[in-house]
């Protein structure tokens, strides 16, 4: 497995793959792809600006629509001038063949409250490319964020 540079990852996007909605070029990074905040859920509030108490749990979903062909999968990472400020995230691989937005869990361990708007770039993709293609994608597995749009919180198939 090997991590995709930032011009793997332009070639794949122009070619449809990783990003097919709203991508942008100042979040493509060396070796990766800083993630958008496009709504933020607070308690049952979703909204596009918002702000999060210190102590308090808030789901943000991706901007960005992805589209992972069966060859590439991806880990999340906190970006760090978050992590700095007390937020802290759990986050599992985004499986090859995945498409749709990202739902992203955080947690205001600080002792401030934090200002989250639409468009805050608040984690990094960093792609890899399989050795081989999966013999089951993750369409064909489970799917049940396949095709998700915004904050998507049940487990149920989306389709």
């Amino acid at each position: 497995m090997s991590v995709l540079s930032d011009n793997e990852i332009l070639d794949m996007i122009n070619g449809g793959n990783l990003i097919s909605k709203d991508f942008s070029l100042s979040s493509l990074t060396p070796n990766g792809y800083d993630v958008r905040i496009g709504s933020i859920k607070l308690q049952e509030r979703v909204e596009d600006h918002i702000e999060v108490p210190a102590g308090s749990g808030f789901y943000v979903s991706s901007m960005e629509y992805f589209s992972f062909p069966d060859t590439v999968m991806g880990e999340i990472w906190i970006r760090s001038s978050y992590s700095r400020k007390g937020i802290i995230g759990s986050f599992g691989a985004i499986d090859a063949g995945f498409s749709g937005n990202l739902t992203l869990y955080f947690y205001n361990a600080g002792s401030s409250p934090i200002e989250l708007h639409s468009g805050d770039r608040i984690a990094q993709v960093v792609f890899h490319r399989l050795e081989q293609s999966a013999k089951s994608n993750y369409e064909q597995r489970s799917g049940n964020y396949q095709f998700s749009k915004g904050i998507t919180l049940n487990s149920e198939k989306v389709k």
